[in-house]
Formats: structure tokens, C-alpha cells, sequence
């Protein structure tokens, strides 16, 4: 797998939320070949045993049961430990999902049926905004708890925690809430933003993606890099849907407070094929952040 990558012009990976333990002697073998720069690390990596496919939320830390919120702890350091050993930069996070009515699905089908702005439409979505701030207060002691566990371990470890921007508004955290969140959590604990789940919330309504990154970039770790054809395929081929990179690009080199690059990873979908993949490779060389030595 490694190789591959290497042979196809990749000098840096994340290995992802979806990498069994059948995978790791591989992996570890290419790490100490020099094969190819392990830059981050998607929680849970490895899996956790009895997984075989990708499921970064298979533990939550906002779970209601102490037990599966204990097994997402332990699971995390373990991914923090192992992003340590590889000399990688970052461990992005999912932080959980509020135990309100799932609703995503239903927003998504009123727009594919020309009804944003509907009455239907607005009730939906101001129900689920009102339920997830609800649940929020409940759940996010929980998740807090756990995060400083992590933030501590990290920061031992010289490695920062990317905490993801979702694509549901059952997931935590509502976006308005971002920035109370990282007024409260050391510079360890920073913002990955996802390029595609970003624009789904944008498409129905719920953020501005240009406002939203705007706000956040200051305390920008990494982002997720694909594109969405409405209204709902994300990672896709990066300048074959709906994004618009250029204006979003600036954002991000005018942060002087930003220490380093933000890591950057082509996030695609595993039915992308491997001459798309080149082709993303491609567009990001040719388009990627002007400030960035490609």
C-alpha cells in the first residue's frame, strides 16, 4: 500500500481510521525503510480488535455508557503513542455524536427535492439545532473530560490533536460552538477542517464556508482535502465539484500566527481510481496554496 503511494509521487501520508492489524508489520516495515513520511494519524489507527473496516466512531467519547467512553480513551492514547513513534505531526479526531433525533438524511432529501427554505425545511433545521444545544450540555462534560486526558498525553508526546469538523448535526460539535471550545483547550488541541464535510453544512444552510474557516484558521492543525458534487458525494476528485479552493486558500497563508504548514491530505473515496488519484496529486501541485514549495 505504502509503496504505491511512494511509486505514484506521494512524500507524506495520514494513515487512516480504516488500517486493520493485519496492516501494521507492513507499515512498520516502510517506516523504518524510509519509504514514505507518516505525517498524521486518523483516530482509532490501528483499528481496535474486532473491527475490520473503517469505523472512527466505533468509540465515542460522548458516549452515555462510562465503559465506551473509557474504551475511546484507551484506544486514542494508543494512537497518540503510535503517532509518536512514527515521527508524525498530528491524531485527528472525531469527537462524538449527541443522542438527539437523526435528522441529516431529511434535510438532505429536502434539498435534493428543490425545498431549502421551505417551512418544512426551516423546522427541521431549527429543531435539530435546538436539540443538539440540548444534548450538548449534557454530553459535552463527557467529551471534555476525556479530551484534557489527551491533550495532556499529546502534549508529552509533541504531537497535536486535530478536532474534525463534521458533516451531520448530530455530530459534536454544533459549529457555532467552535470557538468557546478552543478558548477553553490548550494550543495542543487545535482545528482540522474538512474541506467536503464543511461544504455539505454549507450547501444546507447550517455555515458559511468561507465565515466558518475565517473564524477557525488561527487555530488550523490540518485539513481533509476532496471535493463534493451535490449534495452530498464528498471526496471526490479535488476541482471536479462545487468547492472553491482559490478563495478558500488565503484564508489559511494569511495566519501568521500559525507556527507551521497545516498538514494537508487528499482524503478520496476508496472507489476513486488510482489515475483520478494521480490527477488529484496533479491539481494539488498546480493549485494548492501559493505560500506551499510544492
Amino acid at each position: 500500500m505504502l509503496s504505491e503511494l511512494a511509486e505514484m509521487g506521494f512524500e507524506s501520508v495520514e494513515l487512516g481510521h480504516g488500517i486493520r492489524y493485519s496492516l501494521w508489520p507492513g507499515i512498520l516495515k516502510a517506516h523504518e525503510e524510509k519509504l514514505i513520511r507518516i505525517q498524521s494519524l486518523h483516530n482509532f489507527c490501528p483499528l481496535p480488535m474486532g473491527f475490520t473496516r473503517a469505523a472512527p466512531n466505533c468509540y465515542e467519547f460522548s458516549h452515555p455508557k462510562s465503559i465506551q467512553r473509557t474504551h475511546a480513551l484507551k484506544y486514542t492514547l494508543q494512537t497518540i503513542d503510535h503517532a509518536a513513534m512514527f515521527g508524525a505531526r498530528a491524531v485527528v479526531l472525531h469527537l462524538g455524536t449527541t443522542e438527539q433525533k437523526q435528522v441529516s438524511n431529511q434535510i438532505e432529501a429536502l434539498y435534493t427535492q428543490g425545498k431549502l427554505g421551505s417551512r418544512a425545511y426551516v423546522k427541521l433545521k431549527v429543531q435539530a439545532v435546538i436539540d443538539h444545544e440540548r444534548w450538548l450540555k449534557i454530553q459535552w462534560p463527557w467529551v471534555e473530560e476525556v479530551l484534557h486526558q489527551l491533550i495532556a498525553h499529546a502534549s508529552a508526546k509533541n504531537i497535536k490533536l486535530g478536532l474534525e469538523c463534521r458533516e451531520s448535526i448530530e455530530e459534536i460539535p454544533i459549529d457555532s460552538a467552535w470557538p468557546q471550545i478552543f478558548a477553553a483547550l490548550p494550543q495542543t488541541a487545535g482545528y482540522w477542517h474538512d474541506f467536503g464535510h464543511a461544504a455539505r453544512k454549507h450547501t444546507l444552510g447550517f455555515i458559511d464556508h468561507y465565515q466558518h474557516l475565517s473564524s477557525l484558521a488561527p487555530r488550523l492543525i490540518g485539513c481533509h482535502i476532496h471535493d463534493l458534487v451535490h449534495p452530498h458525494r464528498d471526496h471526490q476528485v479535488p476541482g471536479t465539484g462545487s468547492i472553491p479552493f482559490e478563495q478558500l486558500w488565503p484564508l489559511i497563508e494569511k495566519c501568521a500566527s500559525l507556527t507551521q504548514d497545516p498538514c494537508y491530505v487528499l482524503e478520496l473515496s476508496p472507489r476513486v481510481a488510482k489515475d483520478k488519484v494521480l490527477q488529484s496529486l496533479l491539481w494539488w501541485k498546480q493549485n494548492g496554496p501559493a505560500s506551499l514549495q510544492h
